[in-house]
């Protein structure tokens, strides 16, 4: 979402095994095998996926505030753009499964889905990605960027008690409320989500100049560890509602991409254009490509109750492979603006 001056190789590959990932939480591989490797494949390993791609937008981003440059306007005009055009086609799908039979409600739905909760299940980023934008931007302007990584922690803390340790912190009054609140899922993926891992790319700005390349490769250790031991208390314990956040999680992330950052693969740098395009693509585009498969297997509805877990991932995994890369072969200048 961001231009190709100025990126690196290794972290728009990396954005590639990150989207290959979110087909992984929406397809369960491994489930109908093993359950518990079913578990790490689905739920825990996938989890570093999204929070990557807030934190490299946000990245990007803020280094052009901080080079004194006005960029809103051209990223935000292109998220709603990809965004509204992308969600036309799950618009289009919603419609063949059941928006004929109530086309109010089916319009209601679109706007109401589009603007706050996502076209389809895993568009809920966009919402949250505009906001997170909307928010730096304005923050930034006010100058406040000194509170921006404070408020981003509080945030994101907030929302660790809420899915790691809710289970915790579900008694203490006024979290009790806020918890239990119907909308929290959506508040905790755009304010305890988006914007602290899209502020998160702030904090690789300001530090990936302070620590030399084999301290950032032992901080990424050192944080996977402790994510991993998290995981593994928190399930033991049963403290979670879900470990879509938890405490770990967000130094990993911020240790993954600065390690990418001081590490750019220069070797790469035929791919990486590519690799951009199809992570781009994959994201969007694998719902749809999960729908067909199960439709051609037997299943003509979200879901893949016919076709087995890890036969689905592989074959959506290779299907927007192949997709992809043939939209990059063709090089149409309106396709490339889609997934570029």
């Amino acid at each position: 979402m961001e231009s190709v001056k100025g990126r690196n190789p290794s972290i728009d590959v990396f954005r590639y095994v990150c989207a290959i990932l979110v087909i992984a939480i929406h397809t369960g591989p491994f489930e109908e095998i093993n359950p518990s490797l079913g578990y790490i494949a689905t739920d825990v390993i996938p989890r570093i996926g999204v929070p990557y791609f807030f934190i490299v937008s946000g990245y990007f981003y803020i280094r052009k505030l901080q080079n004194g440059e006005k960029p809103f306007r051209q990223y935000i005009k292109r998220l709603i753009t990809i965004y509204f055009v992308w969600s036309c086609l799950y618009f289009l799908i919603k419609f063949v499964q059941w928006g004929h039979a109530d086309l109010k409600g089916f319009i209601v739905n679109c706007i109401t889905t589009f603007v706050y909760y996502g076209s389809s299940y895993h568009f809920w980023f966009f919402p949250a990605l505009i906001f997170a934008l909307c928010f730096t931007t304005f923050l930034w302007r006010l100058g406040g960027r000194r509170i921006l990584i404070p408020l981003s922690i509080v945030l994101y803390t907030v929302g660790v008690l809420g899915c790691a340790y809710y289970n915790v912190f579900q008694n203490i009054p006024l979290l009790d409320q806020f918890f239990a609140h119907p909308q929290f899922n959506n508040i905790r993926r755009i304010l305890l989500m988006g914007v602290p891992f899209f502020s998160g790319g702030y904090i690789v700005l300001k530090s990936k100049e302070k620590i030399s390349k084999q301290q950032g490769l032992r901080l990424w250790i050192v944080s996977m560890m402790i994510w991993i031991l998290e995981i593994v208390v928190v399930v033991n314990m049963q403290y979670q509602r879900s470990i879509v956040l938890t405490f770990g999680l967000y130094p990993l992330v911020l240790s993954t991409l600065t390690v990418l950052v001081q590490n750019p693969l220069p070797k790469l740098q035929g791919i990486f254009d590519t690799s951009r395009k199809l992570a781009n693509f994959t994201y969007y585009a694998h719902p749809a490509f999960i729908l067909l498969i199960n439709f051609v297997g037997g299943v003509q509805a979200y879901g893949n109750q016919g076709i087995p877990n890890t036969a689905l991932f592989l074959l959506t995994t290779i299907s927007t492979v192949f997709a992809g890369l043939l939209i990059c072969k063709l090089n149409k200048p309106t396709l490339n603006k889609l997934i570029s």
